[in-house]
This record gives C-alpha cells, sequence and structure tokens, in this order.
C-alpha cells in the first residue's frame, strides 16, 4: 500500500517497521516537532497556501499514491482543491470535543473519516457517509520504551499530561485523587510540561502509569506506559481498552469506587504488579504503529459508498472553517474565506466566517470590519444565530451597556425556535477558553440528541 500523508510517521516507528508500506509525507520544512525533536517531511509543500495539483506536481518520480491519509484536520489545513485527489481520501479525527465546530462542515473531502468508538454515531449524524473506527495512537518508539539506566522505579504512582482543568475538566477531580493518595503512603507524582525522552524515563520510574482518557478512546498514554514497562491503570468503562491488553493480565482496570482499593492492592503485591507490567510491555510491542497501517489496509479494502457529492462552495467554506484554528497564518486564513464569500456572497455563513477571519488576521484593528461583516450576515438570514453570538461577544468589550443590552436581545430572539440552518458556523472566542469548549461539548450533545434547540440555547 501507497501512503500519502501529512504527518512524518516516523516520529511514531522507524520507517523500516511500516512492512508492505511505502509513505511520502508533505508539509511546511520545520513544522512538525514531536516532543522536541523535528520529524522532517519528505515533500516540502505547504497545505494551508497550496493545491492539490501543486502537491502532485511536487511528489518523488514514479510515487502514485493509492490512498490519502490526512491527520487531524483541526490542527493541519487541506490542501485548496482536495475533490481532485482521483484516490480515496482518509480523514483521522481525534479531539473533536474541542474543536467540532470547525470540523463539523469537512464531510464532503473524505472517502473515510476514521475516528474512535465513541465519535462513529456522531460523525454519521454530521452526514460523513463512511465513518469507521481505527485507534489512530501508538506509542513513539524513539522515546517510549525501555532504559536501563534509568534504574529502580522509585515512583509508585505516576502521570505526565495537560494538567489545565479547562481542557481537561473531567480528569482534574480525578487527578486530586491520585495526589491524595499520598495521604496513604504512596509516593505519587502528577506533572505537566514533560515530554520526548524525559517523559519515557520518567515512566521507567514508575511502577504504575495512571491514565484516564476524555472520550473512552485508546489514548497515546495508555501505550506509552506500558512501553516504558509500567502497568498500565485505565478507567474500567473505556470503550476500546479490552481490544488491546487483557484486563489483569496485561493492564489493570478501576472504576469510581475502587480506585485506591486497587492501586494499594498493586502495590502490596509487588510481584503481581511488576508481572502486568511485563506482559503489558511484551503485548505492547503488537500495537506499534508499524503493525497498525497493516490493519487499516485490511479495514480500508472493504469498500464504501465513496466521496459524497458537495457543492464548490460547501467545499471551500468548511476548509477555511477547519483552517481557523491551525498554525495557518491569518492573512491565509482571511484569504481563504475571502474566496468562500466571493463565490457565495449573500451567504450568512461566509460573512459571518469572513468576520472571524478578519479578527484572526487583524486582531482588535479587524474589530470594524467584522461588526459589519456581521451585521450584513444579520441581514441576509432573519434566523442565522452565530453572526448574532459575535457581535454579542465584541459588543462585551465596549463600554457602551445600551449596545450590549440590545446584541444580547437580538441574539436571544434568534435562539428562539433555531434550527440546525440557523446554527451552522463558528462564533468567539478563538482557542481553548472554557466558553469555546463549552459549546464544543453542547453541539456534540446537540447532534448525538438531534436537539438543535439545546446548542442554541448555549450559544445564546
Amino acid at each position: 500500500m501507497r501512503i500519502l500523508t501529512n504527518l512524518p510517521l516516523e516520529c511514531f516507528d522507524e520507517r523500516a517497521a511500516f512492512r508492505d508500506v511505502e509513505f511520502v509525507s508533505y508539509g511546511p520544512p520545520g513544522r512538525m516537532q514531536v516532543d522536541g525533536v523535528l520529524f522532517p517531511f519528505d515533500v516540502a509543500f505547504d497545505p494551508s497556501t497550496g493545491s492539490w495539483d501543486e502537491l502532485t506536481a511536487k511528489l518523488p518520480r514514479g510515487f502514485r499514491p493509492d490512498l490519502v491519509l490526512l491527520w487531524w484536520p483541526d490542527q493541519e489545513p487541506l490542501p485548496a482543491g482536495l475533490e481532485h485527489c482521483p484516490v480515496p481520501v482518509v480523514g483521522v479525527v481525534s479531539d473533536y470535543n474541542l474543536t467540532l465546530p470547525y470540523v463539523a462542515g469537512l464531510w464532503p473531502f473524505f472517502d473515510v473519516l476514521l475516528c474512535d468508538r465513541a465519535g462513529q454515531e456522531l460523525f454519521r449524524r454530521l452526514s460523513f457517509p463512511d465513518v469507521r473506527y481505527w485507534c489512530q495512537y501508538a506509542h513513539k518508539r524513539p522515546f517510549h520504551r525501555l532504559w536501563p539506566e534509568v534504574g529502580v522505579r522509585d515512583v509508585d504512582v505516576g502521570f505526565v499530561g495537560n494538567l489545565n482543568p479547562v481542557v481537561q475538566r473531567e480528569r482534574a477531580p480525578w487527578l486530586a485523587r491520585v495526589q491524595a493518595l499520598a495521604t496513604r503512603g504512596v509516593h505519587t507524582v502528577v506533572q505537566g510540561g514533560v515530554h520526548g525522552e524525559a517523559y519515557g524515563r520518567f515512566l521507567n520510574r514508575c511502577r504504575i502509569g495512571w491514565n484516564r482518557s476524555v472520550r473512552g478512546e485508546m489514548n497515546l498514554r495508555a501505550f506509552e506506559v506500558p512501553a516504558c514497562g509500567a502497568l498500565l491503570l485505565m478507567e474500567r468503562d473505556n470503550l476500546e481498552v479490552a481490544d488491546f491488553f487483557v484486563p489483569d493480565e496485561e493492564c489493570v482496570l478501576y472504576g469510581a469506587d475502587d480506585f485506591e482499593a486497587i492501586v494499594l492492592d498493586l502495590l502490596g503485591d509487588p510481584a503481581r504488579c511488576e508481572r502486568i507490567a511485563r506482559a503489558g510491555h511484551r503485548r505492547v510491542q503488537d500495537h506499534r504503529l508499524g503493525n497498525r497501517l497493516g490493519a487499516l489496509a485490511q479495514l480500508l479494502s472493504q469498500p464504501g459508498p465513496g466521496r459524497p457529492r458537495s457543492s464548490e462552495g460547501e467545499r471551500i467554506l468548511a476548509r477555511a472553517t477547519a483552517m481557523l484554528p491551525t498554525w495557518a497564518d491569518g492573512k491565509t486564513i482571511a484569504a481563504a474565506a475571502l474566496a468562500a464569500h466571493e463565490l457565495l456572497p449573500d451567504d450568512p455563513r461566509t460573512l459571518n466566517l469572513l468576520g472571524l477571519a478578519t479578527l484572526r488576521w487583524r486582531g482588535n484593528d479587524g474589530g470594524e470590519a467584522a461588526w459589519r461583516l456581521w451585521h450584513r450576515a444579520l441581514a441576509a438570514d432573519p434566523s442565522y444565530l452565530p453572526a448574532a453570538a459575535n457581535l454579542a461577544a465584541l459588543a462585551t468589550a465596549t463600554s457602551d451597556p445600551r449596545l450590549q443590552q440590545a446584541t444580547r436581545n437580538e441574539l436571544q430572539r434568534r435562539a428562539n425556535g433555531a434550527d440546525w440552518p440557523d446554527l451552522d458556523g463558528p462564533v468567539l472566542p478563538f482557542g481553548f477558553q472554557s466558553v469555546a469548549i463549552d459549546r464544543s461539548l453542547a453541539l456534540q450533545a446537540a447532534v448525538r440528541n438531534g436537539a438543535p434547540a439545546t446548542f442554541a440555547r448555549v450559544l445564546a
């Protein structure tokens, strides 16, 4: 299988490990820093400014992909004109709990969308025609392995990860429980900001690596912990872990009612703890990404409906919207939004997007232009809600209480009785502030329940 991809897969596994797979990666030079190490792309190409035709012209002589594998479109822009790709385009999505409003419209681009188990029905409801489960994660072999020189495992329970309580709101109280084990004589270490080799060496000091996923998925840590020889301790209601490790033989599962007891039992039986850790380390070697891509080839051999039919306007609007949270610079995003607006000049969605792109490009200097664009969106459609939400957000930055009240009133009026077409578009704030995450989670719940009114209330 020949794969063209936007991720240098060597960050997970050495190239020789990808048996029966030949891949070529593309991206901007210097872009892909993984755990502090630069992994170069095979082809230098900026997808935020370049087109599919320009990319194919840069491919090595004789290389013709069997499929295009595009990781994380909420982080990596899609090339323009991707619809001209003559082979299947396969997308991989991960943190949709944070970025769903940006990626929900990308259904025109993918023959197959790969996601975790929890996301399958969600993305089918969002019009993606062929959504399949595939675990996209594995340990990164350059970092996550046994480091014999580390010596004694002097940490009983360790965790390294994102400690932001806004982003990891469900995990935060659990971290408090992990740290509270210290009152029972357990040496616990909970910290953030450790990456690469230093992270691998830390896990080599741990007897137990504590983990808790966000969406019931097998996350990176679920492979990193056993790869470094520690015992993987994972939540019992995880949807995927039993597909990879045998509970109580290669990992241990916990619940809200027995977490502390399980940790104390494991530490009280060092032989059992070490036996499970060793078994998990052996098993995780089967799950390296080089092997996982072989399973992906088998998964994709099953035919699907193919790429859905779409209009040029839908595609250009969706691509530009998905670029908002990526590394693409503001001027480039504004140009993509302007292309959508020129194609659909009276569509409130393109006016709304152009206002956001203007702020993303010009910051506070773009406020006046964004204000005018959002007013035009309101005039174009008396039911459209996102532009009203953005006006209300901008009004909060002023010292005019009457303006603030007027924008809030208009927002509330439009929220009453809003249906899905009235809600189609991103809203402020940018980034991962608490209110932005609340809205992404609310959109997810509304789609799952078929209840647009609940999302409208959150926007309002």
